[in-house]
């Protein structure tokens, strides 16, 4: 759906990028729809806030007219065709929407649109792949590496975000996400450990690489990151129990209690019932990889926001951020 009854034809011209967008500049280009909310202005009526991004960065935009109609012709996640208006509002630059569609494939190139991960995927799957070398339980030790080595698993787990649009949402996002939690997992650890607090470290690597790995199969980067049917029907979690209960099948004597241990893990790394967890975590091992998920995914989201804010020219605070609800200081 679109708010003007007409076909796009392919843009020819060169992208437009956020980084080069000026104060009453007009354009029409493609970006990656991001964050979109619907919020009510002092006047009563409805907007939309949503972010247009794309490799080089993105910009706060705002959908004042037709916003209904609007509302629903795109989600987070989408790649839209916008024509809109740059202005400098609050000492930052922000976007006024005037026209908003979904993009047709071969009017965008996904590279010129999705950011990457800092480092290359390939040497992150390496320094995983290292890592598990030290799991000290054997048969934990060849599930991980059985579904690391996986012909299917790698190649996606090489490209996958950690999220739709919330965090790490990009090409080597979960993979980023993993080995972030996989470094806090061993220093906490062994910080514990010096408390008489005991806990396996398999498990909670385990947790680490395992809690997100059904999203290899639920998003689809392709096209901008959207929900597989698959990843609507079952969901991330369903899925990274069903490839260890797989996986585990074919390692001979694999311990049916520790198969379970690693399933609640999954089945619990959202930490609340009401945040999508179908059990909260009922051991400590879970109950830390759940914490620790939580805030690695927090400190990338607003770290994020906060480079974003800054690179849009905010002065000492930002705008207000609709997800955590305050504002945040720029200048620290």
């Amino acid at each position: 759906m679109t708010i003007e009854a007409q076909a796009t034809t392919p843009n020819s011209a060169p992208k437009t990028f956020v980084r080069d967008l000026q104060d009453k500049q007009t354009f029409n280009a493609c970006f990656l729809a991001k964050d979109k909310t619907m919020l009510t202005g002092k006047n009563g009526k409805q907007y939309i806030s949503v972010y247009l991004a794309d490799s080089s960065g993105q910009v706060d935009a705002r959908i004042w007219d037709n916003v209904d109609i609007i509302a629903e012709a795109f989600q987070s996640g989408d790649v839209v065709r916008v024509k809109g208006q740059v202005q400098i509002f609050q000492s930052r630059k922000q976007v006024v929407v005037h026209k908003l569609e979904r993009a047709l494939p071969e009017e965008y190139q996904m590279k010129d649109l999705v950011s990457a991960a800092r480092r290359s995927a390939d040497e992150m799957m390496a320094e995983l792949l290292l890592l598990v070398q030290d799991f000290e339980d054997p048969s934990i030790r060849q599930l991980v590496s059985d579904c690391l080595n996986d012909s299917e698993i790698r190649p996606k787990l090489l490209r996958a975000p950690a999220a739709k649009s919330i965090h790490h949402a990009y090409s080597g996002g979960l993979l980023e996400h993993v080995l972030s939690i996989c470094g806090l997992m061993k220093s906490l650890h062994a910080h514990y450990r010096l408390q008489d607090v005991n806990m396996k470290l398999d498990y909670l690597l385990f947790g680490a690489i395992f809690h997100d790995i059904g999203k290899i199969w639920e998003l689809d980067p392709e096209g901008g990151i959207t929900y597989t049917d698959k990843g609507k029907l079952l969901g991330h979690m369903i899925m990274a129990v069903e490839l260890v209960e797989k996986k585990a099948s074919r390692i001979f004597g694999f311990p049916e209690e520790t198969k379970d241990h690693l399933k609640h893990i999954i089945l619990s790394h959202h930490g609340r019932l009401d945040y999508g967890s179908p059990k909260v975590p009922q051991f400590l091992e879970a109950f830390l990889v759940a914490a620790i998920d939580d805030l690695d995914s927090k400190i990338n989201t607003i770290s994020m926001f906060i480079k974003s804010e800054r690179e849009a020219g905010g002065d000492k605070w930002s705008r207000f951020n609709q997800l955590f609800e305050r504002y945040f200081l720029l200048q620290v």
